[in-house]
């Protein structure tokens, strides 16, 4: 799986289940919930350190990755492409078309279609619900899912939720989710970033305002117990 990709379903994963299993998996603060990191970019981002210098840098150091691990549809190779010779935005219709071709993939490679999450514009893929399905299905699901976003989202996924939510090109994730908790009042003034990756246990995570925050930095967290209906169901 493509590190980049990681910065969609978590970067930090409060909830770390591939498939999520109602069974399995609780709310973060509980025994079976952990925080860790996934990305290259976590050591970085306690030194001030930034993405790149621009924009346009950052669309091109994607396609540079991109060289060596050969990933991206051309769809989205177009995209970035076209990102990296301009100002290095992504415009919304072409965010818009990247996600919708991840659901088709999903949905060709035999799924339900996947309902996303989104908070202020920016997509996420949705916690599952992977009640009634064999291991084997699992499996399967999580290749495709891997497959899919690689192919066909995940580097504009990247690059617009950088330039919609995170300009300076911080590498400062944490504080970046917890200046936004602290802006929409979901937490006091005084909460750190050490509190928030020690223990989130008194964040709600079925709140739409830790939602948008978590969402717009590339973090996932779900609350099974209270979000059971939302989940998707790539089975039916």
């Amino acid at each position: 799986m493509r590190g980049k990709r990681h910065e969609i379903t978590g970067i930090l994963a409060v909830v770390t289940c591939c498939v999520m299993l109602l069974s399995s998996c609780s709310r973060s603060g509980s025994p079976h919930t952990s925080v860790s990191s996934e990305s290259p970019s976590a050591l970085a981002s306690q030194t001030g350190a930034r993405l790149a210098s621009s924009l346009k840098a950052y669309a091109q150091s994607i396609l540079d990755a991109d060289k060596q691990s050969q990933k991206m549809g051309d769809e989205q190779r177009n995209v970035v492409e076209k990102a990296a010779k301009g100002d290095g935005t992504v415009s919304r219709a072409d965010y818009e078309q990247a996600w919708a071709n991840y659901k088709q993939c999903i949905v060709s490679r035999g799924w339900t279609s996947p309902n996303l999450r989104e908070a202020d514009g920016i997509y996420a893929e949705p916690p599952i619900n992977a009640e009634n399905m064999t291991e084997a299905q699992t499996t399967k699901l999580s290749q495709d899912t891997d497959y899919c976003a690689t192919t066909y989202v995940v580097d504009v996924d990247q690059l617009y939720r950088t330039q919609v939510a995170n300009p300076t090109l911080s590498t400062a994730n944490v504080q970046l989710i917890v200046k936004c908790l602290v802006a929409s009042g979901v937490v006091s003034s005084d909460y750190t970033a050490e509190e928030f990756q020690k223990d989130s246990s008194s964040l709600d995570f079925s709140d739409s305002k830790v939602q948008s925050c978590l969402i717009k930095y590339g973090y996932h967290a779900v609350d099974a117990s209270k979000e059971k209906d939302s989940l998707w169901k790539p089975i039916g």
